[in-house]
Formats: C-alpha cells, structure tokens, sequence
C-alpha cells in the first residue's frame, strides 16, 4: 500500500512541476531528505524517485517564466569554485574511474543548489521549502522519539533504511541540524508571521504550533538516543543557543529540577555507557578508528597537499590506504575519514579544506547580517528567527561533523542555497518606514527669549 501512495504522489507532483517549477525544489529536498523510498517495501523501493524528480524540476526551468537570475553573491561564487576544485581533483585522483563515479553524484547535489535560488524567491515560496526541508527530518524526529519513550531508550534509532540518513550517526547529525528550524516552525504558527495561503488554516495555527513544539522535544530525545557521539557533541553545541532562545526558561528548569531531582529520571545505562567512551577513548575501539583515519588522511593531504588523492581513494583498499597510518591495530574496517575536515584533507588536500570552509564561513556570516538587520530593517520576523535557526543549525554540523563523514550532505547545501535566497529577500524587501523623532520635552516652562549671539551680533536663544 506504501508503495502505490508514492508511486500515486510522485505522479501527481511530476505535473504540477511542470505547471509550477519551484514545486520541483521543495520536492527535490522532500525526496532527498527524508527519503520516503526508504519506507515501502515493494517496487518503490528502487524506484529512481530523486532522479524523475529532479529531472522533472530541470526541464521544468527552461519552461519557467518567472524563474530569476542566479545571483552571484559570495556563496554562489564559492561553490562554482568548489566545483572547480572537485574537478581538478577528480582528474589527478589515484582512483579515477571511482573519482568520476562519485563526482557524478555530488554534481548532482550541487546543480540543485544553484538552481534552488532561481525557482525560490519570495515569502511564500521561501517559508515552504523551509518546511518540507524542516519536516522531512523532524519527521524521524516524531517517530523516533516516540519509539524511544516505548521502548525506555534501550534500542538505537536509525534513520530511513537505503538512504544516506541509514545509519545512527547520520540520521542523529540531520536532527541536530533541524532542531532549531523545529523550534521556530512552532514560533511561525503560534505568531501567524506568515499566512501559508491554504483556505480555513489559520483557524489551527495554535493547535498545530502545540505539536510542533511536542516534535521539538521528541526530537531532542531521538537524537540522544542515537547512542551516536557525534550527534551527542553536536546537541551540546546547539543546545545552549536553543535555551537562551526559549521564552519559558524558568518553567524548564523547574521541569528539569522535578523531573531529575525529584522523581528520579535518568537516562538509559546503554546511554550512558556509550557517553563514557568519550573520557576512555583509548580502550574504545571506534573512538581509535577515527584517530586512526585522521592521520591517514593528514598523511594524504601533506603528500599531495593540493590535489589530495581524490574522491574514493579509500576504494584502493586496506594495504594502500594503512601505508599512510601513523600506527595500525589488529583490524580492518571501513576506510572512512570519520571527519568533515580530515576528509576534505585526504580527498582535496588543504586547497580543498580551504575552499569549503570559505564557503561555510560566507553562508555564517550572511546568515548573521539577516539575523542582525531582517527584524530592524524590513519587519520580517520569520525571516531574521529562520537565520538564527540556520546558524545555530550550521554550528552543529560543524561540531558534530569534527567526528562524521558529512561532507557532502545534501541538508548542508539547502543551508547555503537558502542564505542566498534569504539574503536577496532582505535586500528586496520595502524598508520599515521611520518615524519621526519627537523633541525633547525642555525642564524650563519658562519661553526661551531671542538675544544676539556675542560673536556675530546675530539673534540667538537665551534660556
């Protein structure tokens, strides 16, 4: 039954793409985020979703008439240097038929983002695909924290079985991700900052921002019980933005106080053994793989320190890959760079680094300006709360991705694409007009009389 939903959905969206082209961005995302191939379990399964999708959306755009230039700010210009990188790299990369197979995938990822801020401009269309991008990961935020609270937390969550997301760590990454952008959905229907333009909706704006806010707790739990370190390091960093935005922070801590101090809740015991690896990472394992594969990729990088070895390099093998460790255990496991930066080490070298930490730091920073000016300058609240969102976001994946192979997430890329968008929005939109400033009221009642002034012989004020 799954299987014919989707298959059902699929084929209603490929016209309505057609008729309306940025409907193909947010379900672009839609299929990639939240993958919902990954849920059936018959024919859909395999069924190519994200590319009929995506070509769908492609050759909707050369039909588009109201499709918008792509603006070449700082981000934009950044990622077709990225690209450019990648390719150099892909063509001195020691495995080159992996190499393009895997640039193949990653150009796809990108031709999406520039293409997003063609299709998505204005309020409307800003505020859904923030949604669907928001609600394709809370989605197992939902699910996963009910599962957790069922079951006493004593089992993993996963994320969509087939898909990126599959495994606890990745799926972990992409809640952290959203979990701001969760919180400030609740705060857009609890507000009305913004009318979605479906008829009689606004009458259950409060009931649904209510079950937003319980997502945003579920999610919170499902991330934890993950069991996953990087998403845990990821939560920590996020979590104080996220506090010092609430509104009800006394109310939490008394919550907290009752639930911890009095009642006795406490996490799981496979919980918290799972955290104490972290101050005995020598006896861990895993914690001894990551260090293991950092010095790979570092070795990589200071031997071809502008080129790297190139996408799929770990594809050698064992005996290849290990001739760059600085020391080797007695295992074998999957050779993966366990690091955001110490993979684009190993695959870019430091060229590669320091091109995409320019363009993480460009997407920061233009977050931050819209942040700062939207609410001031043009009145739109949900526009400067979704870039704090954004940001906050932004700051987990780079912690969390300090001990995850999350280069080219796709959830990453929709940030960046959207800080361009949201950033054409505040310079677009009609400035708050000022109001006049209204002069001091003088302390002295009594009228001021007209005397010259001493150096011109000119009529002045005496008080």
């Amino acid at each position: 039954m799954r299987d014919y939903l989707l298959f059902f959905i699929i084929m209603v969206l490929i016209p309505v793409i057609l008729a309306r082209p940025w409907v193909g961005i947010p379900a672009w995302f839609w299929v990639g985020l939240m993958a919902p191939h990954g849920l059936t379990w018959s024919f859909m399964r395999t069924f190519p979703v994200a590319a009929v999708i995506g070509m769908t959306t492609l050759a909707a755009l050369f039909l588009a008439k109201d499709r918008r230039p792509m603006p070449m700010t700082r981000e934009m210009v950044m990622l077709w240097v990225f690209l450019g990188y990648i390719t150099m790299t892909s063509y001195f990369a020691v495995n080159s038929s992996g190499a393009w197979d895997f640039w193949q995938h990653v150009f796809k990822i990108l031709l999406i983002t520039f293409i997003t801020p063609m299709l998505i401009f204005g309020q409307l269309r800003i505020v859904w695909l923030l949604l669907v991008i928001t609600f394709s990961i809370a989605f197992y935020g939902f699910k996963g924290g009910l599962f957790t609270l069922s079951t006493g937390g004593q089992y993993m969550v996963l994320g969509p079985p087939g898909s990126y997301l599959a495994g606890n760590t990745y799926i972990g990454l992409a809640m952290v991700m959203v979990l701001p952008l969760i919180l400030i959905s609740a705060r857009l229907f609890r507000e009305r900052w913004v009318d979605l333009e479906i008829p009689g909706l606004e009458r259950f704006y409060r009931p649904i921002s209510w079950a937003v806010y319980g997502v945003f707790w579920l999610t919170a739990i499902a991330i934890l019980a993950t069991y996953s370190r990087g998403a845990l390091l990821g939560f920590l960093v996020v979590a104080p933005f996220l506090f010092w935005h609430m509104h009800q922070k006394l109310a939490m801590v008394m919550v907290g106080v009752l639930a911890f101090g009095v009642i006795g809740v406490t996490a799981p015991d496979r919980l918290l053994d799972r955290w104490s690896t972290i101050e005995t990472y020598e006896e861990d394992r895993s914690a001894m793989q990551r260090i293991q594969a950092w010095g790979v990729n570092w070795n990589m990088a200071t031997e071809r320190p502008l080129t790297g070895m190139g996408f799929r390099n770990h594809h050698l093998g064992y005996d290849w890959w290990v001739g760059y460790a600085n020391f080797e255990g007695d295992w074998r496991h999957v050779l993966s760079p366990h690091s955001i930066y110490f993979g684009l080490m190993g695959e870019h070298g430091f060229g590669g680094l320091a091109t995409f930490l320019l363009l993480v730091g460009f997407t920061f920073f233009s977050l931050n300006r819209i942040r700062k000016r939207a609410r001031l300058e043009t009145g739109q609240i949900w526009l400067a709360e979704y870039a704090w969102a954004i940001q906050v976001g932004l700051l987990g994946y780079l912690a969390a991705g300090a001990f995850l192979d999350v280069i080219y997430f796709n959830l990453l890329f929709a940030f960046i694409a959207l800080a361009v968008i949201m950033r054409r929005e505040l310079e677009e939109a009609p400035r708050v007009a000022e109001a006049p400033v209204p002069a001091p009221v003088q302390a002295n009642a009594f009228p001021a009389r007209a005397e010259p002034d001493s150096a011109t012989g000119a009529p002045g004020v005496s008080r």
